[in-house]
């Protein structure tokens, strides 16, 4: 059985909530179904009990019960990577542009923005995701349910 390459796209992460079709909310069978077995896990023994599940370098969080609670990347400044047998969709964030530039973009796009100052970072709110820039650049991204 041939296995179908996963896209991440920055779109459906930031607008939807959703990466590659594995949400915020989500157990972990769940999100092993719809992203296979994650690259890399926390530092708990197993990938079964692991906080923190990988997939390049975006990262899936999962509490106590079990459950995603957030997707997060910090590495966007150093280029974004969706990990081994999995293409990403850049979006708008194709060209790199500068935090203005991405506020203009995504009110084009008819989505509603709270913008702001948080972890001394200028930070977009778009629905349930955070877009933290540092020197005008994408640095973080943070979507919690």
């Amino acid at each position: 059985m041939e296995r179908r390459m996963t896209c991440f796209s920055l779109r459906e992460l930031i607008v939807e909530a959703r990466l590659g079709g594995a949400a915020v909310g989500m157990g972990r069978d769940d999100v092993r179904r719809r992203l296979g077995a994650p690259d890399e896990w926390g530092v708990e023994e197993t990938v079964e009990r692991a906080s923190i599940w990988r997939y390049g370098n975006f990262e899936l969080h999962f509490g106590e019960d079990g459950r995603c609670w957030m997707i997060f990347n910090d590495s966007a400044q150093a280029g974004l990577n969706a990990g081994p047998g999995r293409t990403l969709e850049l979006w708008l964030f194709a060209d790199g542009p500068d935090d203005s530039v991405v506020s203009d973009r995504l009110r084009a796009d008819g989505l509603s923005l709270d913008e702001g100052i948080e972890c001394d970072m200028r930070r977009l709110r778009v629905g349930a995701a955070k877009l933290f820039f540092e020197h005008s650049r994408l640095a973080v991204l943070k979507v919690m349910g």
